[in-house]
């Protein structure tokens, strides 16, 4: 039987047509124009071009020809040539270019980004330092290359960064001068003088210094001088002593240094501009009432604005008022309180029910618990599945798939979406170790609620009042009693028991049986207050 039978089961990868192929692009770079000199474009472009006629190659297209930085691999051209390369149809093989550190200097990265071409048989090919990267041995070699590439990147930027520190020593600005000035450089020194522009923002200083003018004004008269900037610019600038001739920069790690540059102010008026402000203590108001511990928590149930409380001197009586102008809803403080006490007495928990209330609310807690440990496996998978999505973006992006908007905008809502599971990891977990002592606080408190807010301090009633009720409560007028958003669930929960108990039930309804939120948080105690 020939085998040629079979040949239409045969395998092979969507790029297979690439391996041995002869279509090929050329890649060239500088990283400045002073490169140019014995590094040219063009020498780089020839070289390529009589490695791709002695070896046959085709080139399909040529990329770079531009001054980019090799710092990163974030270059418009070197993302375009390498989209290029994987999608073209005329089945790139070989990305060529004059030396390795031309293709790249960023080291890791680079040998990261010649594994995943090779993964689709697109070879990187440097005509002057060649290695075959189809072998384990010439792949060792090239990652060599890009290594050393960034060492001596390195190396260059480590001069680079000790020249510019002498030279902010020795009073001369490294980097591109400040609005208001012209620099250049004549028989190899540097020149920093004062424009025209310079002469209209020192108008600016000296309204500031003498006149006191607020930056609106300010920024009013240099728009009509024909000076454009914006208001945080201007503060920037106030800010910024290069002005008065002093020199400040990160590589001079906190020294100042006297510049030979063109003041554009004194420094009279720099320090005049930028002296310190005395900031006198504020002045404490008393708005804490002990007879009005419910303003601000008591909301008016017609319009949702929250009471403030105040004195009637003349009488000694205190109310609660809505805040609303026109609301007119004012109540005395004896008869707010008298519906809060009664509020909190539909809560309260018979001790007599003591231990069934508490072993139910173990057992409870308990089953919440295995639960939420459940979700915990599920979450984490979650977890896993959108590291996996932030990676494959952060692959596209590198490779040239996609442009940085679409990559920061996916790697956001990725990110957030992982913040978000592992925010519910964390409020999953219960800790069952001081269980019994928790159930304990929380049974006291629910059996003395009326009796603890009435003999507690202002502040503690506070504390009280927001623990039950967290969102505070609304006051229907028509009717003279509160409505409560949200309860305290622990202490409804306990209080539901006691009820169900009295009524001679031993269990609570199933609903209540998958509501983790019902458990206030791992570890969380209420405040004694005083017990």
């Amino acid at each position: 039987m020939d085998l040629n039978d079979f040949s239409h089961f045969a395998k092979k990868s969507e790029t297979s047509e690439r391996v041995g192929g002869i279509n090929c692009i050329s890649y060239t770079r500088v990283s400045s124009k002073e490169q140019e000199e014995g590094y040219s474009l063009e020498t780089q472009r020839k070289a390529i071009e009589q490695h791709s006629q002695k070896n046959k190659l085709y080139i399909v297209a040529t990329f770079g020809g531009t001054y980019e930085s090799a710092k990163t691999d974030e270059r418009k051209e070197f993302t375009k040539m390498i989209s290029f390369a994987r999608k073209s149809k005329e089945k790139i093989s070989y990305i060529l270019v004059y030396s390795v550190d031309r293709f790249s200097r960023s080291g890791a990265n680079a040998i990261y980004i010649a594994s995943e071409l090779r993964k689709e048989n697109i070879k990187i090919l440097a005509v002057t330092q060649p290695a075959d990267t189809g072998t384990a041995s010439g792949k060792l070699q090239q990652n060599i290359q890009f290594i050393f590439s960034e060492y001596d990147n390195d190396l260059r930027k480590e001069k680079c960064v000790a020249g510019m520190k002498e030279k902010l020593q020795e009073g001369y600005w490294v980097t591109k001068a400040p609005l208001g000035y012209d620099q250049y450089t004549k028989h190899k020194t540097q020149y920093i003088t004062v424009n025209e522009i310079g002469k209209k923002l020192r108008k600016a200083f000296l309204w500031r210094a003498s006149e006191n003018l607020t930056n609106i004004e300010i920024l009013e008269k240099l728009h009509v001088m024909g000076v454009q900037i914006s208001k945080q610019y201007l503060t920037e600038m106030f800010r910024n002593p290069f002005y008065c001739g002093i020199l400040v920069h990160n590589f001079l790690n906190g020294k100042v240094v006297e510049g030979k540059h063109e003041k554009l102010i004194s420094k009279e008026i720099f320090l005049q501009i930028n002296k310190p402000t005395m900031h006198l203590p504020p002045i404490k108001h008393k708005t804490e009432f002990e007879d009005t511990p419910l303003k601000h928590f008591i909301k008016c149930g017609t319009c949702g604005t929250a009471f403030s409380g105040y004195v009637v001197k003349a009488k000694g009586l205190h109310y609660y008022k809505c805040n609303k102008n026109g609301c007119k809803c004012n109540r005395r403080v004896d008869d707010m309180h008298e519906i809060f006490l009664h509020l909190l007495s539909s809560y309260l928990i018979d001790e007599k029910y003591a231990e069934p209330i508490k072993d139910e609310f173990v057992r409870f807690v308990q089953s919440i618990n295995q639960s939420n440990k459940d979700n915990q496996h599920t979450y984490k998978a979650q977890i896993q599945s959108v590291e996996k999505k932030i990676e494959a973006v952060e692959e596209k992006f590198v490779l040239g798939d996609i442009d940085k908007d679409l990559y920061e905008k996916f790697k956001l809502k990725f990110t957030h979406e992982k913040d978000q599971i592992e925010e519910k990891v964390e409020n999953v977990h219960f800790d069952l170790s001081n269980l019994k002592d928790w159930v304990d606080s929380y049974f006291k408190l629910g059996a003395n609620l009326s009796k603890i807010w009435t003999s507690s301090t202002y502040r503690a009633k506070a504390e009280l009042q927001n623990l039950i009720f967290p969102e505070g409560i609304l006051y229907d007028r028509e009717k003279h009693y509160y409505r409560t958003p949200r309860i305290n669930s622990v202490i409804r929960y306990m209080s539901d028991i006691a009820g169900s108990l009295g009524q001679e039930k031993s269990r609570l309804p199933n609903d209540y049986l998958g509501k983790s939120a019902l458990v206030a948080g791992a570890g969380f105690e209420p405040t004694t207050f005083g017990l």
